[in-house]
This record gives structure tokens, C-alpha cells and sequence, in this order.
């Protein structure tokens, strides 16, 4: 474009599409040509409108918290569908509320079904104290190949060494006779076979080291399964007795339960754990709780300030095998599986052990 001198600095202040403007939303300086594109797509500080629920006025900055808390409409999926809900029809979140409430109780059946079955699965896995045993196992196998090898190392390094010095001497002696120089091929030979050997036993070690390292990885992987699978069952057993209370769908539950599973919270905790460091009263025990309709009667007991070693340190939590109305039907010592899980009620970071229990104890 051209113009006469005199009119560039007005043409630069207020005509010209490459001059620097403020943003009327955030502030920043943008070339005036560019300005829509950046209202349009960039600017944290322009107003946008919400593709779901079509709320105007909304901050590009904040859009997505809107989107991610706020909105009501927004698409949302029932976290009931992996156990077995399916309502097919595509909710808002505000219609999943509603959904939630409406199927709770079918949401509760479809959870206990889906945790029998995934205990059911659990009963075919080896109990984590095989997992530890063969590990072990795998451990002290490796130490003794590499002990065996090790000695093996050291009879071919002396053969060598002795081998070595005869033949120098051999080579060091005046007169050239057949005697001396086949007994120098003969050495010479068995030097190679030895070099040959060491190599095999060599490659054989490796090999071996590898293969038990892969079997030891597996194993990890397996106990590592093991551990998220408890975690997994022990919360899902929760959640269905919390439903169950929530729902009043049995009025004992607060005192007994019948399917192996209890939720005790302990009132006062700051006062009880007082009292037991102060010797007043050091053991609660739960309400008592059946493994099964006509199972093994059980319950847990704590000492709020520890016991044994963990005294004056520690919790210390216990599982208890009572005198229960159902004993002539059960079969003795009581051998089960049992989880304990203490729940952090903030950041979910849940304390968990699962272990067989020892009829000896």
C-alpha cells in the first residue's frame, strides 16, 4: 500500500492490519488481523458456550471444569455397567443420578453376583505362601547352579594353569625328541578341550540365569495379581454390605451378616485408643458375623495401642473363631481365606492383607 510519508504514522496507529491491539478478554497484544482467530480459538478470556447444555457466557479458561463438574448434561456412562447393568440408553449426568437411585438395589444384586463369581475365580489361584515357597525355591536353585559352575570354574582354571606350566617346561628343555613333542601336542590338545568346556559351561550358565530369571518375573507378576485382585474383592464385599445397611434391606446387618463380610466402623476412635493407652480398656471386639448362612461364627477383635511386638507402635487386629450355632455342621480346624482391610475414608489409600488362616494358632 502506498501513501504519502507524512500519513505513515497515523496509517501505523490506526489503519494498518499488522498493528499490535489489546484483547478486550485477556489483555495481551495480537496483530489487529489476527484478532478474530484469536478471540475465536485461543483467548483464555473469551466467552464460550457449552456444546451440551448451551450455557453462554462461559470462560474458554473455565470451560472444561464446567464440562467436567458442572454441566448436567453432559454424556455419562453407569459405573454398574462392568458388573452387569445394562441400561443401553445414553444418560446425561443428571439422568444418572436419578438412574443411580431408581436401580440401587438391582445395581447391589448384579454386585454380589459378580463378586461370588470373581471369588469362585480366586479359589483356583495358588495362596500367596506358595507364591513366596516357589520363589524361594527358585532363588536357592540359582545360588547352588552358580555355586556348582563356580567350582567347576575354578578345577578348569587350575587344570589350565598346571597344563600351561608343563608345557613351558616342556618347551624350555634342550633336545627336540618325539617323546617331548607328542607329550607338548597331547597337552596342547587338552588345553583346547578345556578352553571348550569352559566356553560350554560358560554359555550353559547364562542360558540357565535366564531362564530363571524369567520364571522369577513370572511369578512377581502373578503375586502382583494376586495383591490388586484381594484389594478389588475386599471393596466390592464393602460396597454391597454398605448398599445392603444403606437400603435397610436387612435390619441385623448393623449386628450380623451372613455372607462372610464385615463393615465395622468404630465410634469414639480418638477416645477408645485414649483409653487403651491408659490401660482402661486395651481389646474391642466387633458385632459377630457368620461366613455363610450356616457357616463358621467369627468376629474381629483390636487392640487400639497395639499388642505383642506392635504394643505402644501399631494397631494390632485380629480375626476370631467363636462358638457359633452351626459347628457340628462345619469341618475343623477352620481353614479359609481371610482379608482384612483398614479403608482411609480421604484419599482412599487403603491399608490391605490377605492371608490363610493357621490352625495351629
Amino acid at each position: 500500500m502506498k501513501f504519502q510519508r507524512f500519513h505513515q504514522g497515523e496509517h501505523l496507529k490506526s489503519e494498518c492490519e499488522y498493528r499490535n491491539v489489546k484483547c478486550d478478554f485477556c489483555g495481551k497484544d495480537v496483530a489487529f488481523a489476527s484478532m478474530k482467530e484469536h478471540v475465536d480459538t485461543i483467548c483464555d478470556g473469551a466467552p464460550v458456550t457449552c456444546k451440551y447444555c448451551n450455557k453462554k457466557d462461559i470462560l474458554r479458561t473455565d470451560i472444561e471444569r464446567h464440562e467436567r463438574r458442572d454441566c448436567e448434561e453432559v454424556p455419562a456412562t453407569c459405573e454398574f455397567q462392568a458388573v452387569g447393568c445394562n441400561h443401553a440408553k445414553t444418560l446425561t449426568r443428571k439422568d444418572l443420578r436419578h438412574h443411580l437411585i431408581e436401580r440401587s438395589i438391582d445395581h447391589g444384586g448384579q454386585l454380589l453376583r459378580y463378586t461370588f463369581a470373581f471369588n469362585s475365580q480366586l479359589n483356583d489361584f495358588i495362596p500367596r505362601t506358595e507364591y513366596t515357597g516357589m520363589s524361594q525355591k527358585i532363588q536357592d536353585d540359582m545360588t547352588e547352579v552358580r555355586s556348582s559352575l563356580a567350582e567347576k570354574f575354578v578345577m578348569i582354571v587350575e587344570k589350565l594353569t598346571g597344563l600351561e606350566r608343563r608345557v613351558e617346561s616342556l618347551e624350555s628343555s634342550r633336545g627336540g625328541d618325539t617323546r617331548i613333542r607328542n607329550e607338548v601336542h597331547e597337552l596342547t590338545s587338552k588345553i583346547r578341550d578345556l578352553t571348550t568346556e569352559s566356553s560350554n559351561l560358560r554359555e550353559s550358565n547364562t542360558s540357565l540365569e535366564r531362564e530363571l530369571r524369567d520364571k522369577v518375573s513370572i511369578i512377581d507378576r502373578l503375586r502382583s495379581k494376586m495383591n490388586q485382585m484381594d484389594e478389588s474383592l475386599a471393596l466390592n464385599t464393602v460396597k454391597i454390605t454398605d448398599l445392603q445397611y444403606q437400603r435397610g434391606t436387612c435390619a441385623q446387618q448393623a449386628i450380623y451378616s451372613y455372607n462372610g463380610t464385615l463393615l465395622w466402623k468404630i465410634e469414639g476412635y480418638q477416645r477408645k485408643r485414649q483409653d487403651a493407652i491408659n490401660g482402661v480398656k486395651t481389646a474391642l471386639y466387633s458385632p459377630p458375623f457368620y461366613s455363610a448362612q450356616y457357616g463358621y461364627k467369627v468376629c474381629a477383635k483390636i487392640y487400639m495401642n497395639g499388642d505383642g511386638f506392635g504394643k505402644g507402635s501399631h494397631l494390632s487386629l485380629f480375626f476370631v473363631v467363636m462358638r457359633g450355632d452351626y459347628d457340628a455342621l462345619q469341618t475343623w480346624p477352620f481353614r479359609k481365606k481371610i482379608t482384612m482391610m483398614l479403608l482411609d475414608q480421604g484419599n482412599g489409600d487403603h491399608m490391605i492383607d490377605a492371608f490363610n488362616s493357621d490352625p495351629q494358632s
